[in-house]
């Protein structure tokens, strides 16, 4: 599952890696067959093959199912809708009690996890039909929104964090969500989280504070493990596919991809950004790549790919703010959100 959500008026991307398949439906989208709502337009980069916009106004997070074969798209209306990306056409939509924040598909890929500007999560169970049923509305954070979630692989935990400072784990191998620990280490918002693949640690951030904190989570109640202080705030985090490496987007000089062997981090390489501020980072599902959203100027935002060495391989620009871009499963493919709709871009061979 992959999933982009937001933070703080900036984004950052929590990721669980599925390999794509060899044929997906996505590569089988023709721009001229679409219906004329859902082509790209004019002044967009040529690889950009459909516009989801919908007189949506704007969008701010979205996740893939596992599968590629659904994405989930929601921001400040409320509504979270589903696309079938098999002839790109909307499944569902449903009207939530709050803006979301952040979405999760869980690897079962039946249900899907969103989290609200109210600290709530809320799952919504049978996500892969038309009719998805509200299964349970958890009250996660005080004082405001649900940042960031990240779910292990095996599906049985997720972490969250909120505005109230505070890292919660939760169980989701039970009927009712059950909560396992609340981390109160950070000092501001816990602004991003991920669970390394096998489970094993969890990283956190918090902007304020310049640094990243590691935890063992092997068992159901983490221990703090190694603090690493950054130059600068960062937003977002994110791991390798096979766990040795771990991704950071923020402020200028936070960007980088580092080593991560046994809960320890080292030799960090920048990603190649001309000292421009990263809004997210995540790796592609075989992790060869590196996507992200590079902010230029108040109506100019672009996504950029690069190297898991982080030098830059593709870039697209867009006259708008572009909160959250990422890769869909089968790594050929990206998504992009902006103020002026969800764009689907194709990477060149």
């Amino acid at each position: 599952m992959i999933r982009f959500c937001l933070a703080g008026g900036l984004f950052f991307v929590a990721i669980a890696f599925v390999v794509g398949q060899e044929t997906t439906p996505l590569e089988k989208l023709e721009p001229g067959k679409l219906p004329p709502a859902l082509r790209p337009g004019k002044g967009v980069p040529p690889e950009t093959l459909a516009n989801l916009a919908q007189k949506i106004d704007r969008v701010d997070c979205f996740t893939f199912r596992g599968d590629g074969k659904f994405l989930a798209i929601s921001g400040p209306d409320q509504t979270v809708r589903v696309w079938g990306t098999e002839g790109l056409k909307l499944t569902w939509s449903v009207k939530q009690p709050d803006s979301i924040v952040c979405m999760a598909f869980p690897p079962d890929s039946k249900t899907l996890l969103v989290g609200d500007a109210g600290g709530s999560i809320r799952i919504l169970d049978k996500a892969d039909t038309k009719l998805p049923v509200a299964k349970a509305a958890i009250p996660a954070h005080k004082d405001g929104p649900v940042w960031s979630m990240s779910v292990t692989s095996d599906g049985k935990k997720l972490a969250s964090g909120g505005r109230d400072k505070a890292l919660k784990i939760w169980d989701l191998s039970k009927p009712k969500a059950a909560l396992l620990a609340t981390l109160t280490d950070h000092k501001d918002d816990v602004r991003g989280v991920a669970f390394s693949p096998d489970g094993n640690y969890l990283i956190s951030v918090s902007p304020e504070e310049k640094q990243l904190r590691v935890w063992d989570a092997s068992s159901d109640k983490p221990k703090a493990g190694e603090i690493v202080k950054l130059p600068a705030g960062a937003i977002g985090v994110n791991f390798s596919p096979d766990g040795k490496a771990v991704v950071l987007a923020g402020s200028r000089g936070t960007g980088a991809v580092w080593s991560f062997k046994d809960g320890k981090l080292d030799d960090p390489v920048d990603l190649d950004t001309e000292k421009r501020r990263i809004l997210m980072a995540n790796f592609s599902a075989d992790g060869s790549l590196i996507a992200g959203t590079v902010e230029h100027s108040r109506t100019e935002d672009r996504v950029v790919v690069w190297t898991k060495e982080g030098k830059k391989k593709h870039e697209f620009k867009y006259d708008a703010h572009i909160p959250a871009a990422g890769f869909s499963p089968d790594n050929r493919h990206l998504v992009a959100v902006t103020d002026t709709g969800t764009y689907i871009i194709r990477l060149p061979k």
